[in-house]
Parts: C-alpha cells; structure tokens; sequence
C-alpha cells in the first residue's frame, strides 16, 4: 500500500537503502568483468605468442630442410620443437576459449546487476515524479484558498 504524501515533506524514496545495494553489487560486477577481461587479454596475448614463435621455427626448418646440407639430429630436434609449440598452442587456445567462456558469464552477471539497479532508478523516478504532482496539487489547493480568503475579505471590507 502506497503511503500518503503529506505537504511539507521532503521527497524520500523508501528502496534508497537497496538501490545503493543494488549500485555497490553492480560495481562489484563491474570490477569483476575487468578482471575476466584482463585475463582473457593476457591469454589471448600469450596465444599471440606462441604463433608467431611457431611460425618463426617453421619458417626456420623450412629455410634447414630447403638448403639440402644438414644434420639429421638438429633436424629431428627442431621437427620435436615444433610439435611442442603445437602441443603449447592447442592447450593455450583452449585456455583462450575457457577464458572467453569466463568473460561472458561475468558480462551476463554485470547486465544483471546493471538491469536490476535501472529497475529500482526507473522506480525512484516515477515515485519522485508522482511526489511532485501531488505538492504541486497541494500547491494549487493552498494558493487557491488563499486567493479565496483574500476575495472574502475584500468583499467582507467593501461590505462593511
């Protein structure tokens, strides 16, 4: 049940106490999703890495293998070395997917908050604008009785 509003009063909304609730879970989340973020970034970065350290050995043993003179040992060993940084990607792109994975459900977590706190605002505002049209009913009421008592007593002073 809704209160009554009573002239004179200042406007005070009753859900403050959770909208501040509501703003420091939002700024949690938001906290939250930064890190999730960074963390995505740093993974991402480290697959960078990784590429292009595979690419550049690649590249290398293409150069060893093309020149047709060469040790079959650093052959082997740099074919081994390869598949390493093969082996060291597959696992980074999964710990990239994890992490992205990670980042949506935070992000998901933030619109949460973030729609849960418009909710409780959107309400606040719609309370404070019901409050002023109702002061500025009683406003008119009151200035309305003045504007009567004055009439009254004008007529009352001609009168007498």
């Amino acid at each position: 049940m809704a209160k009554e509003i009573k002239p004179g009063k200042k406007f005070k909304y009753g859900l403050e106490s959770v909208l501040k609730v509501k703003e420091i879970r939002e700024k949690k989340e938001q906290e939250k999703f930064a890190v999730r973020q960074k963390e995505y970034y740093e993974e991402k970065t480290k697959e960078q890495q990784i590429q292009d350290e595979k690419k550049d050995q690649s590249s290398q043993f293409k150069k060893i293998v093309g020149k047709g003179t060469m040790d079959f040992g650093k052959v082997l060993a740099r074919r081994q070395h390869l598949i390493v940084l093969k082996e060291a990607l597959d696992a980074q792109i999964e710990k990239v997917i994890e992490s992205s994975q990670k980042l949506e459900k935070q992000r998901e977590k933030l619109l949460d908050a973030m729609k849960d706190r418009k909710i409780i605002e959107k309400d606040k505002e719609h309370k404070l604008e019901k409050y002023n049209e109702v002061m500025k009913q009683y406003e008119i009421k009151f200035l309305d009785e003045v504007a009567t008592l004055r009439f009254k007593r004008e007529k009352s002073d001609i009168n007498s």
